[in-house]
């Protein structure tokens, strides 16, 4: 299993797990999205499971703000956990 983080504005993270079945947001107990505050939580939350990749993505709205096309791709840097 792959984890795709996604940083997003507003200081949180969501994580798409990512298998041979596809992509899927992981859930919380009422089937949203979870939050997760910083990487060090997440790091915890997977403790013990079987991660092959861990990528994080940034997703920016600065170019867009300055009068730039939006069609720059997102920041992707791979972690080493």
């Amino acid at each position: 299993m792959n984890l795709q983080i996604l940083s997003l504005e507003g200081q949180f993270y969501l994580v798409n797990t990512v298998d041979e079945n596809g992509s899927q947001v992981l859930t919380d107990r009422r089937d949203h999205p979870h939050r997760f505050h910083c990487l060090e939580e997440i790091r915890d939350h997977f403790h013990g499971y079987k991660i092959d990749e861990v990528w994080l993505e940034q997703m920016t709205p600065y170019e867009e703000m300055c009068g730039l096309t939006d069609d720059t791709a997102p920041l992707r840097i791979r972690l080493n956990w």
